[in-house]
């Protein structure tokens, strides 16, 4: 309001509209503690969250380890099984996860024409 049309107000009128301004601040206020304090609930669960999410990315970080190097045994293994296959009876061919068949007894013809038995 104008400052002219304040001195013209009543004393009544100005302590009314003073009451009424005070009334708003101090609703305006409890709405803004309401809703400091459900920030404040918010970023805590926010951060519980986040470390339970920390913790499950290590774990399954942990997990992918384990796997590469089981992966990495299992080769080394099938590897070595292939190998002792290979010494102990030659016509014998292995084909990973533990099967091993006989060897081809019958020749086979390459693209050239050529016969090659294995």
């Amino acid at each position: 309001m104008a400052e002219k049309g304040l001195r013209r107000l009543k004393r009544r009128e100005l302590l009314q509209m003073l009451l009424v301004q005070c009334e708003e601040s101090e609703r305006l206020q409890q709405k803004l503690d309401e809703v400091n304090e459900r920030f404040a609930v918010m970023s805590e669960s926010y951060e519980r969250l986040k470390k339970k999410l920390d913790v499950k990315d290590e774990r399954l970080n942990e997990k992918d380890a384990q796997i590469e190097e089981l992966m990495l045994r299992l080769e080394a293994l099938e590897s070595a099984e292939a190998e002792d296959v290979r010494k102990t009876d030659p016509r014998r061919v292995f084909h990973g996860r533990g099967r091993i068949t006989p060897a081809r007894k019958t020749p086979v013809r390459l693209v050239s024409g050529d016969f090659y038995e294995s």
